[in-house]
């Protein structure tokens, strides 16, 4: 869509654009039936459209399926759905017990570099070509230390 008007004094024709800003055809007054009053309702809806993304822009979207939320719509997230938080509370609320400090110090050197690796967004895939195994054995590791965790928040 465009970003901005056409001037005022400029609008005798109006010029459709493909989405790389080339012209792809001009409409004329007297040509093929177009009349000025069309030429006028076309650069009218560009205004409310160019009018309308800047609203947007400047109050926020308040669309729940926009793709990415800005600054201004972090109260649209879902927190409660986001398993990483959900993981940081349960494992603070384990923590101020004392059971997650016994689980932690029973899993071996090699588990507890495997769960930071997880929680670094590491995938199964990238973890067993480092380790040079196959993402099997990858997933097996980490379901027997989920089982371990499993106990503790059950």
């Amino acid at each position: 869509m465009a970003k901005f008007r056409t001037k005022k004094n400029a609008r005798t024709t109006y010029i459709y654009k493909d989405a790389y800003g080339r012209k792809v055809m001009e409409l004329r007054p007297g040509v093929d039936g177009v009349t000025t009053a069309d030429i006028a309702d076309a650069h009218k809806f560009d205004d409310e459209v160019i009018n309308a993304q800047k609203r947007d822009e400047y109050h926020g979207v308040w669309y729940y399926e926009q793709a990415e939320l800005g600054d201004r719509q972090k109260y649209l997230a879902d927190t409660d759905a986001d398993p990483e938080a959900m993981l940081l509370t349960a494992m603070e609320a384990a923590e101020r017990s004392g059971k997650f400090k016994a689980v932690w110090s029973s899993l071996t050197e090699q588990q507890r570099a495997l769960v930071i690796k997880k929680l670094h967004s590491r995938t199964n895939r990238e973890i067993a070509k480092e380790e040079n195994v196959s993402e099997m054995a990858i997933h097996n590791r980490i379901k027997k230390i989920q089982k371990r965790f499993e106990k503790l928040f059950s």
